[in-house]
């Protein structure tokens, strides 16, 4: 097994927390929030469910890669299949709880930047760093990894 890491095409971090700056720039050049209506106490709320869900779930799976041995920055190479926890329900539930944070922290803000770019976020997540770890996990891990993807989904 060679120490060369998924060849993704950006970093998730990098991802997430760009495009987040950039949502905080455009709703100071360009406000949308004054502009939609937010009951505020479903909008609290769904932020704090989602803010809370998504950083258990992300702290979850990646306390399970720890354990495991395995990188969890894309630009470390992956050790150890993880398939149980919150991997035996979505093959990235680290992605996916960062996204829920994300969508959380937005409606907290009340940034509708921010939830307008969360969509082309979770496309390039999904075509430009998932669909390129798939194939690096399959030759990387072989028959095992291939019946996981059989068996769980990619996001839910």
């Amino acid at each position: 097994m060679t120490d060369d890491p998924p060849p993704v095409a950006v970093h998730p971090p990098v991802l997430y927390g760009g495009a987040f700056l950039l949502a905080v720039a455009l709703e100071w050049l360009a406000p949308l929030g004054p502009h939609v209506a937010w009951p505020d106490g479903l909008r609290h709320g769904a932020a704090s469910m989602l803010l809370v869900f998504g950083c258990v779930f992300a702290a979850w799976a990646a306390w399970l890669f720890h354990r495991a041995g395995t990188g969890i920055p894309t630009w470390q190479a992956a050790r150890r299949l993880v398939m149980r926890g919150p991997y035996a329900i979505s093959r990235n539930p680290m992605y996916l709880g960062v996204s829920a944070a994300y969508a959380g922290l937005a409606l907290a803000l009340a940034n509708v930047w921010a939830l307008l770019l969360l969509v082309p976020v979770l496309i390039v997540m999904d075509r430009l760093v998932i669909a390129r770890e798939e194939p690096y996990l399959a030759a990387r891990f072989g028959q095992p990894y291939r019946d996981y993807l059989a068996r769980v989904r990619r996001w839910l």
